[in-house]
């Protein structure tokens, strides 16, 4: 998990944000389910909007804030982050994805490094 705080906190996006929270819970959601397609609204909100006692509509709403707060504050990072050249604002699905793949990245190369000493 601290892997994933250290990357939120990197494109910009400190606890101020209710989202910062749901960010890393939906991340390690998507992490903990890559044998099968992960349906934000389906499986994501709700279990968050559980946990937090809030309605999946504001779940979904702070995570778009963070989102905008990365792509006005952060691009440069959240392209690295997103592996592309953004012409838009990522959704908060493309936003998710992006960052599980770039954290499922970041271990796996901490796992080989390890590997390699």
């Amino acid at each position: 998990m601290n892997e994933i705080y250290i990357t939120i906190r990197q494109l910009g996006v400190s606890t101020k944000y209710k989202g910062y929270y749901y960010v890393a819970d939906a991340v390690k959601l998507t992490l903990e389910s890559q044998e099968r397609p992960i349906r934000i609204t389906k499986d994501i909100y709700p279990i968050l909007a559980t946990k937090y006692q809030s309605k999946p509509q504001n779940i979904e709403h702070n995570i778009r804030t963070v989102v905008l707060s990365c792509w006005r504050s952060n691009r440069e990072k959240l392209e690295e982050v997103m592996g592309v050249r953004l012409h838009k604002m990522p959704s908060n699905y493309e936003f998710l994805d992006g960052l599980s793949y770039y954290i499922l990245h970041l271990r796996e190369a901490s796992a080989a490094s390890r590997a390699r000493q």
